[in-house]
């Protein structure tokens, strides 16, 4: 079963972009960006998340949020992934 909704257009074009990519189509990618934001969503205390957004400002959490899949914010999300990433010591042999 199916539920049409209303999407911004930006949403749609940046699903489009984004899908060609993955050899998936718009509604797919819509999909794997939900499936990914719950995870992630339920990954982040309420704690984590109000201090996170305390430390940087509500606007600069939106700020980044909206960033997310433009090459800035791409960029943005590999330099912290690298920065963060980094003390990470592999358990595997």
């Amino acid at each position: 079963m199916s539920t049409s909704i209303r999407l911004s257009d930006e949403l749609v074009a940046a699903a489009k972009r984004q899908a060609e990519l993955f050899h998936r189509s718009p509604p797919q990618q819509i999909e794997h960006w939900a499936a990914i934001g719950r995870v992630m969503e339920t990954a982040l205390s309420y704690p984590a998340r109000e201090r996170v957004a305390q430390s940087v400002g509500r606007a600069d959490v939106d700020a980044a949020l909206a960033a997310v899949g433009t090459p800035e914010g791409i960029a943005r999300a590999q330099a912290e992934i690298r920065r963060t990433t980094a003390n990470i010591v592999s358990r595997e042999p």
